[in-house]
């Protein structure tokens, strides 16, 4: 799961297995979402006001406990634990 955070210009990765995935194919899948997300905002108007998803930093969050393989509620473990300030 990543969270865009507009405001304080960053992206978040929350992954309950961390442990058991490679960074590099992680960041290529959330910059082919982020790709997406710009692509939403330009058909929608966003007038220029709105930063490029795609080029703000990722950042993991290693605090996030690890969940047991083979769960297949990974989103709902992690959003438990994410709290935006």
């Amino acid at each position: 799961m990543c969270v865009v955070n507009f405001k304080h210009a960053i992206i978040y990765v929350l992954d309950s297995l961390h442990s058991l995935r490679k960074n590099k194919a992680q960041n290529e899948k959330v910059l082919r979402v982020l790709q997406y997300l710009n692509d939403v905002i330009q058909h929608l108007g966003n007038n220029g006001c709105v930063m490029k998803a795609h080029k703000l930093p990722i950042k993991r969050l290693k605090w996030l406990p690890i969940q047991q393989p083979g769960s297949d509620d990974c989103g709902v473990h992690t959003a438990k634990y994410f709290d935006l300030k």
